[in-house]
């Protein structure tokens, strides 16, 4: 009868390390899930975003009129991903047939994303700087190691 007792405990005490870990487990992920929804629709969107390109794009083509353009070397100058500013740079010019982009005036652009209040939508805010070479292509990180055997 002890040994048949202890059995039972044995695995009325494995059920129940079970249930608290799957429960400790779907907890977590549950959490993990929330932390990331809120982090998303808070966050202002990246550099590289479709939405902040094409506000860039419509600012350019509104306020400098730079219609067709191609934009180049995108950097994250500051802002974390947690940030409500992102401060970018890059380099743009505008589409010429029959030209190489090696060829084309390259101008530097500087713009702001700001994430100011959760109801209303991020502004981009963008300053046309001076003319600037095209930025040599980098290598990727394969290539590099290649490179130094």
């Amino acid at each position: 009868m002890c040994a048949t007792r202890s059995t039972l405990t044995v695995d009325r005490e494995f059920k129940l390390t079970t249930w608290m870990v799957v429960s400790i487990g779907l907890a977590a992920f549950a959490s993990l899930g929330a932390a990331t929804l809120y982090a998303d629709r808070n966050a202002p969107p990246t550099c590289t975003s479709e939405r902040t390109l094409g506000s860039v794009s419509e600012t350019l083509r509104d306020n400098f009129h730079l219609d067709s353009i191609i934009v180049n070397h995108i950097r994250t100058v500051s802002g974390g991903f947690f940030s409500n500013v992102h401060e970018c740079s890059a380099e743009v010019t505008e589409i010429r047939s029959g030209e190489n982009a090696s060829g084309m005036t390259w101008r530097e652009i500087r713009y702001q994303i700001v994430h100011r209040h959760k109801s209303r939508p991020f502004a981009v805010t963008l300053e046309l700087g001076g003319y600037v070479p095209l930025a040599p292509e980098t290598s990727s990180l394969w290539s590099r190691l290649l490179a130094s055997l």
